[in-house]
């Protein structure tokens, strides 16, 4: 802790006139990190003009490249300027307009479920409609909804229930279909803490092979 306390106290004098003044409105709102040419979903904490702090569950450098996208499709490009544990603080290479940025990225609460951060991500699964059971593969996902492409096509869609490696079954309803590919809204968000683990733990490979076995030979 003491390290990374005094990092940010090293960048700051470095950059006395454009801290001093700085204003930081302390916010928790879920967005997309991309970096690497990786995109994951992240949770911004605070953020000023000259830059932000988020909740991340990857590894990121200093000095790294990366860009925050709000679900309204802004898109705010900055560098990682120090790392602890689970969070960074990234800086903007021009001031921002905080207030313009934010006002941006709300939306109704008809749209917000909509709007929520989808991360593409392959995964093998299963959709059940109670009567009839199809291997899926997971195309992306987000706290409120995912798409899939089906092993074969389903008939009767519309209440449904996806079954993922280390997730709980997870109710929801068709929205939308195109040929095997279907689109499920579900009835309940996902924990984001729950999710963004689930998504990293199934990138480094470290998923139960069990679970998704049992899954795909389930009937």
């Amino acid at each position: 802790m003491l390290k990374t306390r005094c990092a940010v106290s090293n960048y700051e004098s470095r950059m006395p006139e454009r801290r001093r003044h700085e204003r930081k409105l302390a916010l928790l709102r879920v967005a997309v990190l991309h970096a690497g040419g990786v995109s994951d979903i992240c949770v911004v904490r605070n953020v000023s003009s000259n830059g932000l702090s988020a909740r991340i569950y990857r590894k990121l450098t200093t000095d790294e490249p990366v860009e925050i996208e709000f679900r309204s499709g802004e898109l705010l490009a900055g560098t990682v300027v120090w790392e602890h544990e689970r969070d960074v603080g990234i800086v903007f290479p021009d001031p921002i307009d905080v207030v313009a940025v934010l006002s941006s990225s709300c939306v109704s609460e008809v749209t917000k479920r909509r709007a929520l951060p989808r991360i593409g991500i392959e995964c093998s699964g299963r959709l059940s409609t109670g009567l009839e059971s199809v291997v899926a593969t997971l195309r992306d996902i987000s706290q409120g909804g995912a798409s899939l492409a089906l092993e074969k096509p389903m008939t009767g869609l519309s209440n449904v229930q996806l079954f993922l490696p280390d997730l709980p079954p997870i109710a929801g309803a068709v929205r939308w279909t195109s040929g095997q590919n279907v689109g499920v809204s579900f009835n309940g968000c996902i924990a984001f803490e729950q999710l963004a683990r689930w998504i990293q733990v199934r990138r480094e490979g470290q998923g139960d092979d069990q679970s998704t076995q049992m899954i795909l030979q389930a009937s």
